[in-house]
């Protein structure tokens, strides 16, 4: 039961802070963590470096598109 709610809250944080980080609202965050577990084991996941992995991606999309222009 510790461990669930232990996930849970590491889901809510994440969310949290990525939505702080990235200045995006909360249910667009949502929408990014969700499809990034979409594919993943749950039990295996390290929230911690998916918040950076999610961070990465969006950073290196970002200046693409700004190259691109």
């Amino acid at each position: 039961m510790i461990k669930k709610i232990t996930k849970e809250t590491s889901y809510i944080r994440i969310i949290n802070d990525l939505s702080e980080d990235i200045g995006i609202s909360k249910e667009e965050t949502k929408s990014l963590v969700d499809v990034a577990l979409s594919s993943t084991d749950l039990r295996d996941v390290n929230y911690e470096n998916l918040k950076e992995e999610i961070t990465t991606f969006l950073v290196i999309n970002i200046f693409f598109l700004i190259c691109k222009l």
